[in-house]
Formats: C-alpha cells, structure tokens, sequence
C-alpha cells in the first residue's frame, strides 16, 4: 500500500479523526487511482467519483473520495491497479518579453498570433486579483472567463461535489462595486509583513496581462484566462505543521487540470502550473503526471507546462549505491528551530532488497524496517513519532520505495539513515527530502544537486522550464533553478525562461507591480509562448499534438551547452519569435486523429449525487 495510505490508517487505528478539507468530510480522503475498470470503480459505494481519464484501450486514471474505513478494502479490489493519498504541492516583464523574442515588433512579419486571442490560458495557483487591470478589457470588463476556488462554499453545480465557481458575469458585476473582492466573495489575499503579492495574480501577469494598469503587457495579452485557485487542505491532520500554510493537493490538482480544459471547450488552450513538492519517483510515474500526460494527448492544441522547481541549493537530494551485504548511511540533518515533522522518501531498484535502519543523532538505533515492511515508535501517550514504510514492487513502476516519516518535537541534529543491502543485483539508490517551507531539512554536505526537479516535473508530455536572469548580459542560471535529469535518465527540463527578479502585477494595487523570482515566473512565460503558437496554429488552419509542440519549443530555443541538452537550461533558452518562424514555414499538416473520442467513450468524469 501507498505509504501515506499506510501511515493515515495507522492513525486511524489509534482513533485520531481526520479533519474535513474542502473537497472531503471528517475521516475521509481524497485519492487518484489507476484502474482497469471505470464501471467498476464508479459501481463502489464507498467511492464519491470525481474525475476519469482513459486510455484507449486500456486503463483508466480516477480521482475520489473515499472513507479512511474502507482504504485497504478499496485498494484490495481486483480493478484496482494503484491507490494513492492526495499529495501536497505548493507554490513555487520588461526583459522576459524582450529575451524571448515575444514582444509584438519582436515577432517574424507575416504573424497572425493576434497576442493570443482566442486561446485559453489557464493557471493553477493561489490569489486571482481579477480586478487588476492588466486583466481588464478597454470597457473594464473582465478577461477571466471563470475562477474555481476549490475551497469556496459549494453549489449545486459545484465540479466534482466542491468548490464554487465565479462565472464571467458574476465578475464583471462585482467590478462595478466599490470592493469587488467583497461582492464577488473572493479575492487574493492581502500583503503580510512576509508575503507580499499573490503569487497567481503575479503567474497570471506574466503569461496573458495585458499592460492595461502597469504599462508592460505580458506574453500572451489577447488570450483569456480560467483561473482554479488551488484548496488548503488536504494532507496535514493537525498541530503546528498546518498552521500559515497554503497547500493544494494533488487529487485536486488533477481535477484543476481538466476543469480548465472542459472550460475551454476545443479552443486551443495552454495550462501553467507553478508548483509542485520534493518526493515521489521523479520518473513521470505518478499517477497526476500519467493523469496529465493523457489529457495533452487526448486533443491536439493542448499544453501544460510546469515550473522545474527551486530546489536547486536546498540540499534535498542524494544518490549512492549499497553493495550486496555492506551498508551505507545517509545523514539527514534536522535544524534547533525545526519544530516541524519532516519525510525523506528514498527509491531503488524493483529486484533489490534494502533494510532500512533510523539512528537518532545521540546514535542511538531507534529501529529496523525489512523489505516489505513497516514500523513505527510511538510516544508514552499513543501518539506516532516515527514512521518506516519499506515498499516493495510500486505498481506503477515496479521499483521500491522507503518512506521515513519524522513527527514534529523530534530531537534536532544529524540522524542517519542506514541502508543494509539483503539482496543486490543494482544497488543503486536516490533519496529526496519533502519541501518545508517552515523548516527546511537537508542531507549533509558534499551535496549531490542533481535530480532536483519537483514532485510533478518529470512527465513525459508536460513541458518543464528552468529559470535564468535576463537581465544580465551572460543570462546566469538562477541559482536556485532545479536541475535534471528524471530519475529514469530522460531530458528534463526542455527549456528555460527568464524567472529572476521579474516584474508583474501586484495584487491589490489595481496596476502595480511587484518583483519575483522562481522558475514558478519563468514557467509563465512559456505558458504565454504556447498561447502565441497555438493562436498561430489555429489561424493556419492546424492542429498542433503535444509531440508537435514540443519539438518546435525545443528545437527553436537557443543552446547554452555544445552538448545540446543542458541538465538546468534544458534544450536552451525559449524563443517565441524563433518558435513562430518555425510553424509560419511549416507546411500545412493532414488532420490530427485524438483521443478524444476514445475518453468519451470512457466517461470522463463521475457525477455526484
């Protein structure tokens, strides 16, 4: 079993609740399954169904809600290829339109990009000013066609059972009042003394804004927008680890993505997701990366693109090999002041077989976790303090995973995590620790840097960006911009952008701007690319497949490494203009076969009742 499932039955079996979250009741819990069966799947009664995405052909990726009762009963179920928990994910102009070549006299002659009119640009993330207005149309009406917030008080037509959706009239009406973000019932939030600025309304800005209220338009300034303001909730149960905090999850995350794509209705849309965690198998696996690489191919003129991370410096990653009979220990460092719980998750290969060992930092040996095992220490009162989870035979890659849960008020200082090798054909291992923003831990130095993309970045259809400064001379790497390759060797990320000290809009100011850094602002820009070549496709009367887009983003960035591929600037840096010239002299393509028919056929998504 998934070891987060494992670890939320564990607490259940002690009697602790598990809270309600916006899109689940109290002791129930959001999952995305692979299934070889829909009908099966939907015929559960334990099963509130959300969305489904098939295969032609072949299995299915669901999402639901399902008691914590009745978890290892649903995963037991013949149909039932793979069941995981929700997973959390969080957040992560002037010189990104000029280096990318995406400035209106910066485009080939001959372009009818028309700034991206009549593509959707959608955007998962937190804080939506829709009353700024770059977002504005010249009548002040709004641009967004539709907000998603997930935690908002549902209705009867609430996607998959939660949440409430904001139409385009009832925004354009709250902008008439004096405090639209009161009439409307939805608004970003305003600055803190440590955050200033929605980091949506920043994303948005970058992509689509139209220069209306800063004076500096975005990539994409004609495209509209469908915005899904992601929900805080779903993996925390309780105590300081909750508190300050904005997650989405994973379940949900999924659900955003084909919302937008159901609200776009055929037109060619582009979807930007600027998140993302640190775990997971980083080989495009997981269930949300399957998940999303099928919904890009089952219609042409469709992307998603994804910020590579920021994780490169945070020392979050190590790799190594154990030899058959020998050990290894991998030091885990936990900061005085971390009062937070921390997970290291570590894989290795299917046909090996590694015992793990805790040792506290006085060096004590807390426990032994075998192959196919789990084990657990737990406080005087019952409560769990240490969690091992040593899973053999993933069913979605068929390799292990071990999983060490530390639970917050642990003692600080070097742990280790010793591996003893039972049986090795490989040996070989790598090991990430989850992001935590409110207490970082890391491994201990010479730190390997490699393999830092994020938890969702390693698809196989999804477009993934580094980030760069385009503001000097030599465009340095960011320094934080994660870097590749996936675990399973692919070439990610694809491209870079500019992501360092980009000026955008500013929520709350109606036509500030503020300065960010992150490749969750150079994903943006590439966003905005995709709506350029997506509108130059549809006004050639073409399809693009995900393949096609990618190849022409690829093969039109400029290099940064005589080697080609670089592990952090990818295939180089983007070039709308260079991108556009590609598919103006294309020659015109036979018609694009999808499968979208084949999804339908499947039933896209469950209904609630």
């Amino acid at each position: 079993m998934d070891p987060r499932l494992q670890r939320i039955v564990s607490r259940a079996r002690k009697g602790q609740r598990r809270p309600a979250s916006a899109s689940t009741s109290v002791n129930e819990i959001a999952v995305v399954a692979r299934v070889s069966s829909v009908d099966d799947w939907l015929a559960l009664s334990e099963v509130k169904p959300g969305i489904s995405i098939p295969e032609a052909g072949g299995d299915a990726i669901v999402t639901g809600r399902i008691p914590v009762a009745r978890i290892e009963a649903v995963r037991q179920m013949p149909f039932v290829l793979s069941l995981k928990a929700a997973q959390a994910v969080q957040r992560m102009l002037g010189a990104t339109t000029a280096d990318t070549a995406t400035r209106p006299n910066l485009l080939p002659k001959g372009n009818k990009v028309a700034g991206g009119k009549g593509v959707v640009v959608g955007i998962v993330d937190f804080g939506c000013d829709f009353a700024h207005r770059n977002f504005r149309l010249a009548d002040g009406t709004s641009r967004v066609l539709a907000i998603w917030d997930q935690s908002g008080r549902p209705t009867a037509t609430s996607p998959f059972g939660y949440g409430r959706v904001y139409e385009r009239a009832e925004i354009n009406a709250a902008l008439k009042k004096s405090d639209p973000y009161a009439a409307l019932g939805y608004g970003p939030e305003p600055d803190s003394e440590f955050d200033k600025g929605s980091h949506g309304t920043h994303v948005m800005d970058i992509a689509a804004g139209n220069g209306r209220g800063s004076g500096v338009a975005g990539v994409a300034p004609q495209a509209e927008f469908v915005f899904v303001e992601l929900a805080s909730s779903d993996i925390p149960w309780a105590g300081k680890e909750v508190t300050g905090k904005s997650f989405g999850d994973s379940v949900q995350l999924l659900e955003a993505v084909q919302f937008i794509f159901d609200r776009a209705a055929g037109r060619p849309c582009a979807i930007n997701l600027s998140l993302g965690t640190n775990g997971g198998p980083h080989d495009g696996t997981t269930l949300v990366e399957q998940g999303m690489d099928r919904l890009v191919r089952q219609a042409a003129n469709r992307a998603v693109v994804i910020a590579a991370s920021n994780s490169f410096a945070d020392g979050i990653h190590a790799a190594g090999t154990v030899a058959a009979g020998g050990r290894t220990d991998i030091p885990w460092i936990v900061a005085s002041q971390d009062a937070t719980g921390n997970e290291m998750e570590l894989w290795y290969a299917g046909a090996d077989r590694l015992a793990v060992e805790l040792v506290a930092p006085n060096g004590t040996s807390l426990l032994t976790v075998e192959p196919g095992r789990t084990g657990e220490l737990t406080t005087r009162t019952g409560r769990t303090a240490i969690f091992i989870s040593n899973r053999l035979a993933e069913p979605n890659n068929g390799d292990n995973t071990i999983s060490v849960f530390l639970e917050g008020g642990l003692p600080a200082g070097r742990w280790s995590v010793r591996l003893h090798g039972r049986s090795v054909a490989s040996g070989k291992w790598h090991a990430w620790i989850e992001r935590d923003d409110a207490g970082q831990s890391t491994f201990a130095e010479p730190l390997d840097n490699s393999h830092t993309l994020g938890s969702i970045s390693t698809g196989r259809e999804t477009i993934v960006v580094g980030s760069y400064d385009a503001h000097k001379p030599n465009v340095p790497l960011s320094w934080f911009s994660s870097e590749g390759p996936t675990r399973d060797g692919r070439q990610k990320p694809e491209v870079s952008a500019p992501g360092h000290d980009v000026l955008a809009a500013h929520s709350r100011t109606g036509n500030g701007v503020i300065s960010k850094s992150g490749t969750s602002m150079a994903a943006p820009a590439v966003t905005g690319i995709c709506a350029l070549v997506l509108a130059q496709a549809k006004a050639q009367k073409r399809n693009l497949t995900i393949a096609e887009l990618r190849q022409i983003l690829a093969e039109t960035s400029r290099p940064m490494s005589a080697a080609g591929w670089h592990s952090r600037y990818g295939n180089g840096r983007i070039s709308g203009g260079e991108a556009l010239k590609r598919l103006m002299a294309a020659k015109p393509a036979a018609p694009v076969k999808t499968a979208a028919k084949a999804a339908a056929a499947g039933g896209r998504r469950g209904t609630r009742s």
